[in-house]
């Protein structure tokens, strides 16, 4: 008498398995997504709050890069911003010429624009996925979107808490 042999998955039952483990996979993988991007903050704060030595001395410690700016700055970059996260892609051609960078950086589940200005002696950009700590004021960029013109750029290091 010879050993039967188990039966064989049939190929609906096999695709239906493989279906299901693909589908595990990107659950668990927009879990971990979830959670990277939920890393880092975003906080601002009104210029107006940063015009005079008293008022200063009661703005948290991250506007501080923002200070000495604060009176001479555009009126249309009316608010103080602070971005830790991760940089998801940088600017490597600059297509007006004026010697700016610009940064896309993750925090706390949003995309920031942070740009560089040439006048931020930054001696190399950060790369893709490093962490990063930026402030500077919130302006519109030629986008159209809302970008942070860093006054101090830190890789991986706090500006201030």
């Amino acid at each position: 008498m010879t050993a039967a042999h188990p039966p064989r998955p049939r190929p609906r039952r096999r695709l239906r398995r493989a279906a299901f483990v693909v589908l595990l996979l990107l659950v668990v993988l927009a879990i971990v997504a979830f959670f990277v991007a939920s890393a880092g903050s975003f906080k601002t704060y009104p210029r107006a709050g940063l015009t005079n030595p008293a008022l200063q001395r009661a703005a948290p410690a991250w506007t501080r890069p923002c200070d000495r700016s604060a009176p001479y700055v555009p009126a249309d970059q009316t608010t103080c911003a602070h971005v830790h996260g991760r940089v998801v892609w940088i600017q490597h051609h600059d297509p007006d010429g004026d010697g700016d960078r610009h940064l896309l950086v993750l925090a706390h589940r949003r995309i920031h624009i942070v740009k560089v200005p040439i006048s931020l002696r930054v001696a190399h950009l950060p790369g893709v996925g490093t962490n990063i700590d930026a402030v500077g004021f919130v302006l519109r960029g030629a986008s159209g979107h809302d970008e942070i013109d860093a006054v101090r750029l830190v890789p991986g290091g706090p500006t201030g808490t």
